[in-house]
């Protein structure tokens, strides 16, 4: 398996995508890293493994940052359109066809878009009591997601009634620069989610 050119990410090649996990995915959020262009929504829209990974199949996204595994699965009602006109697309991007629908209306295939939502959503999700816990009571640990909990609220000027949420376990580093792919068990794409500051 392979990432879509808009993540794949090596020691020797960096992903040309610059997004910050804090915001929804749209195209104001969703930049090329070099231009600081949207990336065009039909480059959103195109699978996001080669071969595509079926809808009827899942994609398991890790982190060294945090314990809680992105599971990335078809969206089940669509997504709002991150584009409301066309948009040139960014250097290095080919354009291909979009992925072929199902009855539903829905892709056949999990798209890059897919892929961005299932990391947004599974990070702002709040944190349990128990998650805190595991952290170790007064733990440096707990004093860094404090930190970076108090520098997001502060940042976005509000959210503290939300408290703590898994974003914070980036310490800051909110914006996606890959995604690593890895070996993963049979009818499962698994890969490496990497991150640095936005």
């Amino acid at each position: 398996m392979h990432m879509h050119p808009l993540f794949a990410s090596s020691r020797l090649h960096s992903a040309p995508l610059s997004y910050d996990v804090t915001f929804t995915p749209s195209a104001r959020t969703v930049l090329d890293r070099t231009t600081h262009q949207a990336v065009p929504s039909h480059t959103l829209n195109q699978p996001c493994t080669d071969p595509p990974t079926s809808s009827m199949s899942r994609i398991v996204l890790r982190s060294d940052k945090f314990p809680w595994p992105v599971v990335v699965a078809p969206s089940k009602g669509g997504h709002p359109p991150p584009h409301s006109q066309p948009q040139h697309s960014p250097a290095g991007f080919q354009p291909g066809p979009s992925p072929p629908k199902n009855g539903a209306g829905r892709s056949s295939y999990i798209t890059n878009l897919d892929l961005l939502y299932a990391v947004h959503t599974t990070l702002l999700q709040r944190v349990t009591p128990a998650e805190w816990d595991a952290l170790g009571h007064g733990s440096r640990a707990q004093r860094k997601v404090t930190r970076a909990y108090e520098s997001r609220c502060t940042k976005m000027g509000g959210g503290w009634e939300g408290g703590v949420r898994r974003i914070d376990w980036l310490h800051g580093k909110t914006r996606l620069v890959g995604v690593e792919v890895e070996k993963g068990s049979a009818g499962t794409s698994t890969g490496k989610l990497l991150f640095g500051k936005p």
